[in-house]
């Protein structure tokens, strides 16, 4: 028999597989993420109007640029993003088992870690959204790996291969910036070398660093793209959310108090609420971070952790622990900044932790080969995986078929030139009669309705905001109900016309 195949390397079969399965997520996808909106009507822009207008449309524009150079192939914009996502998947699943084969060189380690890669659940979830952290995710992978590489060689074309991959990454997210002016201070540390050649190797690399990033500033300032100013448009965002955490409102403290512990929140007294509210947020950050992590992969860790099975070589993880460090702090702080925080924010924390996983299953399988154990260890392993993979690609979610109709019924039921209102991005979007379908105002206020001329459509997602409104006398005597979906039973969203004469 040939067995030619079994000495391929994993890591070319995992990028066919991660092909596969980001067809599988795309051909399954129900509809873009919210997100996805502003990323492709920023490149719609940059393809009408160039470059600077996409960056005034949004500032940090790299990945709808992309997305739009990616569309000139032939693709409709969601299909280039889409195939930019199996793409960078793609150098994520390859650089991810890069990273691992330098921590342990053994080919099971390699295998162990393309199957926890590819079946990560709270990673894989992201292969049918649209947005710009799976860019900065695989850059950032594949840019520590080369960093590993050059910790060890001191090649000078691995730190090139280094900076340069991490400046990509910025153009997805601007706090790879952080990364790339960090990690190598990891060097001060390493034993390998010598004190005085670590230092020389740090200074190379901030030094090639800021030569390479004032080069690119320069050019692009040439261009006509003012770079310094986009990072302090991006500073000014959260402007806002530092004056409200030194001056908080009440208003605001009540409903963060409210979301965080419910009903409880009206036990506690104003003049403690605040501080209520600050510690309970490591709390919010330890619930992120396990959803991050994933509940299969953080027990096993945690199991493993217990029992002393956990081991490695903490020169060879330095760097991984340094980004999962900075990353958690760059976590901490934003949610201390905003009180928000979702998974994708500390998903390069998870992704680093997760890397110990294929190290604890190789334990797993060595320390119990010679018992008779083996086959039952080896089951365990596939149910376990199979759990996995159930968990990143299958949905069980309900149907947002009704969105699709909703959209439908508002694009036939009016000529080319009518107006749309509504509060739902996917409707906008899909009706092709809201031009600014990223701008979308998820609360309609009822002037909102009113401005509308007669025989224009209001199409209404159906959320506790839109039900006060729909209740209004004003409302009812200016507006007609045409239709409803799913069913008028359980709607989920109304579609109203505005009347040209009121009751």
């Amino acid at each position: 028999m040939n067995t030619t195949w079994q000495h391929w390397d994993v890591r070319y079969l995992a990028v066919f597989a991660s092909l596969l399965l980001s067809g599988f997520s795309t051909l399954n996808a129900s509809l873009p993420n919210d997100d996805a909106y502003t990323y492709l009507r920023a490149a719609e822009i940059f393809l009408d109007d160039g470059v600077s207008a996409a960056i005034s449309h949004y500032t940090w524009a790299g990945y709808p640029i992309l997305i739009g150079v990616a569309s000139m192939s032939g693709l409709s914009l969601l299909e280039a993003a889409y195939a930019l996502n199996a793409v960078f998947f793609s150098v994520l699943v390859f650089s991810y088992i890069s990273i691992v084969q330098r921590i342990d060189k053994a080919r099971l380690v390699a295998q162990l870690g393309a199957a926890t890669v590819l079946a990560y659940p709270e990673l894989n979830e992201y292969r049918d959204m649209i947005i710009r952290d799976i860019g900065y995710w695989s850059l950032s992978l594949f840019a520590i790996w080369r960093f590993i590489i050059f910790s060890n060689t001191r090649k000078f074309s691995e730190l090139v291969a280094f900076v340069f991959s991490m400046i990509a990454a910025a153009l997805f997210r601007a706090e790879a910036l952080v990364y790339l002016l960090t990690i190598p201070l990891v060097l001060l540390l390493d034993t390998k070398f010598t004190a005085s050649q670590n230092r020389l190797d740090v200074w190379k690399a901030l030094g090639f660093s800021a030569t390479l990033l004032g080069l690119g500033f320069l050019i692009a300032l040439i261009a006509g793209i003012n770079i310094p100013v986009m990072l302090m448009k991006v500073v000014t965002v959260y402007k806002p959310f530092l004056t409200e955490f030194f001056a908080p409102s009440e208003a605001i403290l009540a409903a963060q108090a409210k979301t965080i512990f419910g009903e409880l929140a009206q036990l506690i007294s104003p003049d403690y609420i605040y501080a209520a509210v600050l510690l309970s947020l490591p709390a919010v950050l330890f619930a992120t971070l396990f959803y991050t992590v994933g509940g299969p992969y953080f027990w096993l860790l945690s199991f493993g952790a217990l029992k002393g099975m956990l081991r490695w070589n903490v020169e060879k993880i330095r760097p991984l622990i340094i980004v999962a460090l900075i990353n958690l702090l760059i976590t901490l702080g934003f949610l201390y900044l905003t009180r928000f925080l979702t998974g994708r924010y500390a998903m390069m924390l998870g992704i680093m932790v997760s890397m110990m996983v294929p190290i604890l299953l190789k334990y797993f399988l060595t320390s119990l080969r010679a018992s008779r154990g083996t086959l039952a260890v080896r089951i365990l392993f596939i149910l376990f995986f199979s759990y996995c993979m159930v968990d990143a690609y299958v949905s069980f979610g309900r149907s947002k078929g009704w969105l699709v109709d909703s959209a439908i019924f508002a694009k036939t039921r009016t000529s080319e030139d009518a107006l749309i209102l509504t509060n739902n991005h996917t409707i906008a979007y899909l009706s092709k009669r809201v031009p600014e379908y990223d701008q979308v105002l998820r609360e309609l206020r009822l002037s909102d309705v009113l401005s509308m001329p007669p025989g224009a459509l209001v199409v209404l997602e159906i959320i506790p905001e839109t039900r006060q409104l729909v209740t209004q006398e004003t409302f009812q005597a200016q507006l007609k109900l045409l239709a409803t979906f799913p069913d008028s039973a359980d709607p989920r969203a109304a579609i109203y016309e505005r009347k040209s004469f009121p009751d």
